[in-house]
């Protein structure tokens, strides 16, 4: 089965956001672009396993997010069925956990989702 593959809004401004900051390191559009292109292909890669990018746990426990990395950045996103969303895409050395769970402490909670 192929996934389809969706991004949140919050995502797409993520992906804007990495453009901003490529170009800002780089002063030149084409990098800019080539970079969030590379990082959407790695995602697209997901469409066929999605599983097979790392599990996001948190003491052990798995929380509901898969991850992978792309230079820099990480991309994390949730499976729903026969849909891939890409929640967010984060600077590696952020505190992901308090931008994705709002704490610094991730509490598990349960999700029935």
């Amino acid at each position: 089965m192929i996934y389809q593959l969706k991004y949140s809004p919050i995502a797409e401004d993520d992906l804007d956001r990495v453009w901003d900051e490529v170009w800002e390191a780089s002063q030149n559009f084409d990098i800019a672009g080539k970079y969030v292109e590379d990082l959407r292909n790695v995602l697209k890669q997901k469409k066929k396993y999605p599983k097979t990018g790392s599990p996001l746990t948190y003491m052990g426990e798995f929380t509901g997010l898969y991850y992978v990395t792309f230079k820099e950045y990480m991309a994390f996103y949730r499976i729903h069925g026969d849909v891939i969303e890409v929640a967010r895409v984060l600077f590696s050395r952020s505190d992901y956990m308090k931008v994705l769970f709002g704490k610094s402490e991730y509490i598990l909670e349960d999700d029935e989702d």
